[in-house]
């Protein structure tokens, strides 16, 4: 779907509201002419990845240009020396996204596979401005107002992840949208294996009223890293003891739990484990023939084989991903929603690293992170380049919040809005969406503490991505029920895809 057709879609959202919008002046009957049901044709997967503890993104991503880095330096209570937050302005790696001007950007030293993606000849990655959960559009006076509706408990690890997997927070969390988007496009998974797969959490995330998620764990080396040349064997248990002769453990289980059992609970259980075993066997099978007869993924997709993507979790989880995709036709499925993740970045403290003996935030614990998630991130898109289809795959980033741009001393805190980043073949990329938060417009979305008020609403960054993914006007407003709160938020990012 183009971007015009983002747009008539999103007219077309306006009559879910109490109220309807026509954002765009498009007419209601124009909007109208959208088919019905889902694009199912071709292949494509959406892999989320999400950030868990609320990613400092204001360092992710910072002003380059003097007089904004000088906004930004103050904002951060200055340099590491006197325990500010601030990079120093050399060691950002600077990028010129398109529309911005003289107001250019750099990204976090740890992240030179980012920079040099964003400014590549095909452009696959793009930044999405300040967005986060939101209730409704809001101004800083309405945030300000005691009877406007805000998100529950903000600033609440779990109450905002919660927000960002189900989109519906202020009502009872059943199911996420990730599993949503698996039950409108379960008919596009002819084989076994359910649209939504998760290797890194997100049960809430992968859960539908329909869809039933399933979870891949990706193997460990023996001392205990994970290991990214994972097998995806017929079970757990048979990728640690079984030979490939006599009986399969999960045989004996299945064989054990034919006959009738009286209590319900056993019963339960026992439909549950054998449907998963079931599965299991489906997918191990369906890597095997992939494979010529291999289970190990050594060989399915390339890899890189460097020490640090070889120790990286997230890579781990990717390369999973990746060896999936690459069995997609053996695995009878023209759609897959994946979620995978890394935790850690609730950096109240630790941000601050030892180099050549003197305090920096060259070191450190967000250093580090940032580290991994631009090596995993670099590494899968190369894999689904080389497998052909970097145009059919899509990948993006959540995370609980930004945080505060004030230092504590240590680290930062809490915040709301925060920059996240999306990357594949079919991202109009080397562009911000969004309005980046330069030094004017801090005033008036400032809520205390650099806090940021949210001016993308997550429904409307996530609900773009799931248009990509197929899903059409009517679909999106089951996905997403609050996205028609959000008319001047939905433009922003109408462009984002380039279809």
């Amino acid at each position: 779907m183009n971007r015009r057709k983002f747009i008539q879609s999103s007219a077309a959202l306006s009559a879910v509201g109490a109220a309807p919008f026509v954002p765009f002046s498009i007419s209601t009957a124009d909007a109208a002419t959208i088919t019905p049901n889902a694009d199912e044709s071709g292949y494509r997967a959406l892999v989320c990845v999400f950030l868990f503890g609320g990613n400092d993104s204001h360092n992710m991503i910072v002003p380059f240009q003097t007089s904004e880095y000088n906004s930004y330096a103050a904002s951060r209570n200055g340099q590491a020396a006197g325990n500010g937050l601030a990079l120093p302005l050399s060691s950002l790696l600077p990028i010129s996204p398109t529309g911005l001007g003289s107001n250019s950007l750099g990204f976090h030293p740890a992240m030179p596979s980012m920079q040099a993606l964003f400014g590549a000849a095909a452009k696959p990655l793009a930044i999405v401005s300040n967005t986060g959960p939101l209730l409704r559009e809001t101004t800083l006076a309405q945030y300000g107002a005691n009877n406007w509706e805000l998100p529950p408990q903000l600033f609440s690890h779990s109450d905002m992840q919660m927000h960002w997997q189900t989109m519906r927070p202020d009502q009872p969390a059943l199911t996420g949208w990730g599993g949503r988007m698996a039950d409108v496009f379960r008919v596009a998974s002819s084989g076994r294996l359910p649209v939504s797969i998760g290797l890194g959490g997100g049960g809430i995330f992968m859960k539908g009223d329909i869809a039933t998620p399933y979870q891949v764990m990706p193997v460990r080396y023996a001392s205990g890293a994970i290991n990214p040349r994972t097998r995806i064997a017929r079970t757990p248990v048979a990728e640690i003891n079984w030979n490939g002769t006599g009986s399969k453990p999960q045989d004996v289980f299945i064989n054990d739990y034919s006959s009738a059992r009286a209590n319900l609970l056993e019963q339960q259980y026992g439909r549950l484990t054998k449907g998963s075993l079931e599965i299991g066997e489906f997918v191990g099978n369906a890597m095997y023939t992939e494979n010529a007869g291999n289970y190990s993924l050594r060989n399915a997709v390339p890899w890189s084989s460097a020490a640090g993507v070889l120790n990286n979790p997230l890579a781990a989880q990717l390369h999973a991903v990746a060896a999936m995709i690459a069995a997609r036709q053996a695995l009878g499925t023209t759609r897959q929603v994946f979620f995978v993740s890394l935790g850690g970045f609730d950096n109240h403290g630790d941000q601050f690293g030892n180099v050549n003996n003197t305090k920096s935030l060259l070191a450190g614990k967000h250093y580090s992170l940032l580290s991994l998630v631009d090596q995993a991130l670099k590494t899968f898109y190369d894999a689904t380049v080389s497998l052909g289809v970097s145009d059919l795959v899509t990948t993006m980033t959540m995370s609980d919040f930004g945080r505060t741009r004030k230092s504590n001393g240590q680290g930062s805190d809490h915040g709301w809005g925060g920059h996240q980043l999306v990357l594949g073949g079919a991202v109009n990329g080397g562009r911000v969406y969004g309005d980046f938060p330069f030094a004017a417009k801090l005033p008036s979305i400032d809520v205390g503490e650099g806090r940021l008020l949210p001016e993308i609403a997550a429904d409307v960054y996530t609900a773009r991505l799931a248009q990509w993914f197929g899903a059409n006007s009517t679909e999106l407003a089951t996905i997403f029920p609050n996205l028609s709160r959000f008319p001047s938020h939905l433009p922003k990012v109408a462009s984002l895809m380039k279809s």
